[in-house]
């Protein structure tokens, strides 16, 4: 089974932007084997953008904030709300219908309010200045815990009420 016999490709891309608008993430949806599909581009603020911008901070970064919280979320079946290396969160509620695990919904980019952008090891993964990093990092929003969590309520009723 595969995301878009769920909904349309459409449909995804109006829940990826509805997470980005309502909730300032980063909103993705990702099929089974981690790659998105819809084609929507949304950023919700500039370090994210530099980060996605090197193929180096997507691969020491995103992919493998994605590609361990994915696992967690399919094993378990259950949302899973983590930090990436870069010290930003991560929401990942995956998708999984009778059984069959099709794929992952969430967003990133924010920062918890008790915590902050980890701006020297994103300085290490892109190879740009620290002082650029720090600068974009100011304008990472931060977000609470229960503010995480109610997005991660939002889209396991959404995923609950596809099935």
């Amino acid at each position: 089974m595969l995301m878009t016999d769920l909904l349309s490709k459409e449909e995804w891309n109006d829940l990826e932007r509805k997470v980005h608008e309502d909730w300032g993430f980063n909103a993705s949806a990702y099929n089974a084997d981690g790659l998105t599909f819809t084609g929507y581009k949304n950023f919700c603020n500039p370090l994210c953008a530099e980060i996605k911008s090197h193929p180096e901070g997507i691969q020491a970064i995103c992919s493998v904030a994605h590609q361990h919280m994915s696992q967690l979320a399919r094993t378990s079946g259950k949302t899973v709300i983590e930090e990436c290396d870069s010290g930003m969160v991560k929401v990942c509620t995956p998708v999984i219908i009778e059984g069959e695990f099709v794929g992952i919904v969430g967003g990133c980019g924010r920062v918890l309010d008790d915590s902050e952008v980890e701006t020297f090891t994103v300085h290490k993964a892109i190879n740009i200045e620290l002082e650029r990093v720090e600068n974009l990092a100011d304008e990472v929003s931060p977000l609470t815990m229960k503010k995480a969590e109610q997005l991660a309520e939002f889209l396991e009723d959404f995923v609950k009420n596809i099935a």
